[in-house]
């Protein structure tokens, strides 16, 4: 009974654990399947966001705006958070943020725009994304055009047009060859500027595209306008407009009519012009672009001015100031001052003529001391530039005089080289003399030893004592000549003397008498000769060598005396 209550107890745990594992599985399943429909919820979502923005960018900036930061946001705070390195996202974010840049541009917000676009770049890079690079790249130009940051432009469009070349994105190669014929016009090159405006134009007409051919006569419409070919400008500047106004750009179409307004005021129809700056500004009223609407009401002001209603002039350069993004400045309440003065002028001319002459008295002094104020700034501007000029020169020639005492330094040290190598070489020739001479007295001496061994020796008797004596006394006279070898070892030491202290520091293991060893060597002794200065033995003088090739690393195939004698 004991086993069987165990057994059913072991098996109701058993199958107590096996429901806990269970359930804690399917929650697990459950948990990831929701998170994982909640990734998909939020793609889709951002999806669909990019989507709604691009339909509507150019008809309603606003929404579309709202839409990206949208999807920008739900990347950036739930995507991109759960994983960071899925290209899908990345690229998404490239794209979404390319496009919030083009907005910032249009707010002259240029710096946070050239972060967007870098940053775009990047994401690209990471994700492996080329083909919509040009566009990026074509972005980054446009902002440098507006700095008048001509070179970096260049360097931009010609990596958009490259890229749009590699792949065959037609569209972009329209849009790069629009903006060459901008950044050549900047620069005065007004031949190479009307070439690229025209390929545009004309690559734009044959593929039919309504949106490129919007804005590539645009673009040539403002270089024609620009070199006051202002007739010729209005065909082209009008098919702009009949294209935007067919694909409902709206963002184009009021760029259209500050152009025409700018246009008909320089042919002088000021009727006209007021007509396209009034529903320039009226559109951009409607988009919000604080950014641009000054330059409008600005336009506004001059064509009423044109017309001589000053009261319009003066209300329409009021908005402007306060528009401005820069606010009231000296020049522009001067402008604004002489508008209303003019309008109050018109308002009382039969009351009081001379009010109205007093007011242009104090409107032609205000002139005069504007004009004063730039001429003083011109003769500041002047002096500055002379006292920098000045400086220039000064600097240049402490910097020549610097350099002639460096060269001078420099020969000098040469010289005391060329003097220093001559006296080792001179001090190696009277070595190699001294050893000669050392060597012939040794030969003299062995030549005597060997006569006492041969002839000598074997015949000894008291009647040859004498001669033996006389032997012995030459020997004598070899040995004191011997005493030169410490004449010879201080010529050794003396040329010697950095040679062995780099011994030391590059092969501290080398004893003294390997040291001395690798002198000999230096001096390009042959092994006899080191015998007879050493008076060594042969095996001596090789085991030496031995050991030396041994310390210093010294491969069989090269030569030691070689490699000692290129050691300094």
């Amino acid at each position: 009974m004991k086993l069987r209550s165990l057994v059913f107890q072991l098996f109701s745990k058993s199958k107590v654990i096996l429901c806990i594992v269970l359930i804690q599985s399917i929650l697990c399943y459950t948990k990831t399947f929701s998170q994982s429909n909640k990734v998909q919820e939020d793609s889709l979502q951002v999806e669909k966001l990019h989507i709604k923005a691009l339909e509507i960018i150019n008809t309603d900036p606003i929404s579309a705006r709202k839409y990206l930061e949208d999807a920008l946001d739900i990347l950036d705070s739930r995507l991109l958070q759960k994983d960071k390195e899925n290209k899908s996202f990345l690229l998404k974010k490239s794209l979404i943020l390319e496009r919030l840049a083009y907005f910032l541009r249009r707010e002259n917000k240029y710096g946070v725009a050239l972060e967007y676009l870098q940053e775009s770049l990047k994401l690209k890079e990471i994700a492996g994304e080329t083909f919509t690079l040009s566009y990026t790249y074509s972005q980054i130009a446009w902002l440098w055009i507006y700095q008048s940051e001509f070179e970096k432009t260049k360097v931009n469009l010609d990596s958009a047009y490259a890229l749009s070349k590699r792949y065959n994105n037609i569209k972009e190669k329209i849009r790069t060859l629009s903006r060459y014929g901008t950044l050549f016009l900047n620069l005065k090159e007004y031949a190479k500027a009307e070439d690229h405006h025209l390929r545009a134009v004309e690559l734009a007409d044959s593929v039919s595209d309504s949106g490129a051919i919007a804005t590539t006569n645009a673009n040539y419409a403002d270089f024609l306008r620009r070199r006051k070919r202002y007739k010729e400008s209005i065909p082209y500047l009008e098919k702009s407009m009949i294209m935007h106004e067919k694909n409902d750009n709206q963002i184009g179409l009021e760029s259209g009519y500050y152009a025409l307004g700018l246009t008909y005021r320089n042919l002088k129809k000021p009727y006209e012009a007021i007509k396209a700056y009034k529903r320039s500004i009226e559109m951009s009223e409607k988009q919000k672009n604080e950014a641009i609407i000054h330059m409008r009401y600005l336009g506004l002001s001059k064509s009423y001015e044109d017309v001589r209603d000053y009261k319009n002039a003066f209300l329409s350069y009021k908005q402007f100031n306060v528009f401005q993004e820069k606010g009231k400045n000296e020049i522009n309440y001067r402008k604004m001052a002489d508008l209303e003065s003019r309008y109050k002028y018109q308002q009382q001319l039969a009351l009081d003529s001379l009010k109205f002459a007093q007011e242009k008295r104090e409107v032609t002094l205000l002139a005069e001391t504007e004009a004063s104020k730039k001429w003083l700034y011109m003769v500041l501007f002047l002096i500055t530039a002379i006292g920098a000029i000045i400086i220039g020169v000064l600097v240049r020639r402490n910097y020549q005089n610097r350099a002639r005492i460096l060269n001078e330094k420099l020969e000098k040290e040469k010289a005391q080289k060329a003097l220093l190598d001559a006296k080792v070489k001179a001090s190696e020739e009277e070595t190699k003399r001294l050893i000669a001479d050392n060597s012939m007295r040794l030969e003299f001496k062995q030549e005597l030893l060997d006569r006492l061994k041969n002839e000598i020796a074997p015949e000894a008797s008291e009647k040859n004592q004498k001669a033996i004596n006389t032997m012995t006394s030459e020997l004598q006279v070899q040995i004191t000549t011997e005493s030169k070898l410490s004449g010879l070892q201080s010529k050794i030491d003396e040329v010697n003397q950095r040679f062995d202290t780099k011994l030391i520091k590059l092969y501290p293991s080398l004893t003294k008498t390997e040291r001395d060893m690798c002198a000999l060597l230096r001096l390009n002794l042959s092994i006899k000769e080191i015998m007879t200065v050493r008076n060594a033995s042969i095996d001596s003088v090789k085991s030496t060598r031995y050991r030396i090739r041994k310390k210093i690393g010294l491969s069989s195939g090269e030569e030691l005396e070689k490699f000692i004698q290129n050691i300094v």
